[in-house]
């Protein structure tokens, strides 16, 4: 697990701000590490360990998502580990949480609108959130989010010319 935020640390230690191109996107191997230690911290079977894992994981994603802005893959994995996390802490720090999960998932569809997976992510934080007044829950959003990050899985090209 060491080695797995060391490769992220080395990649995101040299810029001290984020990068001056518009669409400057992460280097694969962090989006990889991301992957294998957000895998590792699911099949973590204690609360507190998973817990630990889950927070330098988002501590680590919110940087990455700092540093590159403008990269779809990067804040697609931030709300990701944001909405793990949540869940993992719950209560009125888990709904925190899930707002900025939400954020960077809401970036992530308009940085890569063909992209169904940001659609399918969000629309289960939208079934998964508290509704109004505490949290931002809607049934029927999270329907036609779920349903139109299905339908851009199956059938890009379908939806790219029915959107046209």
């Amino acid at each position: 697990m060491r080695r797995i935020f060391s490769v992220i640390e080395a990649n995101n230690s040299v810029p001290a701000t984020p990068p001056a191109q518009a669409h400057v996107q992460a280097p694969e191997e962090c989006i990889n590490a991301i992957q294998a230690a957000w895998a590792e911290a699911l099949r973590c079977d204690f609360g507190r360990a998973r817990e630990a894992l889950l927070c330098r994981l988002a501590d680590t994603c919110s940087e990455l998502a700092r540093l590159y802005p403008n990269d779809a893959k990067v804040l697609l994995w931030n709300g990701i580990v944001m909405t793990g996390y949540a869940k993992s802490l719950g209560g009125l720090c888990g709904l925190q949480l899930q707002l900025q999960a939400k954020i960077a998932l809401e970036q992530a569809m308009a940085l890569a609108p063909q992209d169904g997976a940001p659609c399918l992510y969000l629309g289960l934080l939208y079934d998964q959130a508290p509704e109004a007044p505490y949290g931002f829950g809607d049934e029927a959003k999270a329907k036609a989010l779920l349903e139109k990050g299905l339908n851009l899985m199956l059938n890009p090209r379908n939806t790219e010319r029915q959107t046209a």
